[in-house]
């Protein structure tokens, strides 16, 4: 199980082929990952999520989530290779 003990962010970006590159060179070395996907115009500002107060116009739709990719400390420089290979 992931934890905030045994895990490290590998990559943290907007870029989603680039994560799909990642999640797939991880999944080729057998190296386990979790993800995570954060949609930043939906979060909650107490009156509502942002996009329901401000809208979406004008913000290009590859900027509206951030992703994250976190694996186990001991298999951090072996997912570090496996990025760099990419």
């Amino acid at each position: 199980m992931f934890t905030i003990i045994n895990s490290e962010i590998l990559w943290s970006g907007k870029d989603l082929k680039k994560f799909n590159q990642i999640r797939e060179a991880l999944e080729a070395k057998q190296i386990p990952y979790k993800h995570k996907v954060d949609n930043r115009l939906g979060q909650w500002t107490g009156r509502g999520t942002i996009r329901g107060n401000i809208g979406s116009i004008g913000v290009p739709s590859d900027q509206m989530y951030e992703y994250e990719i976190i694996v186990y400390r001991k298999d951090l420089e072996a997912a570090k290779q496996a990025v760099r290979e990419l």
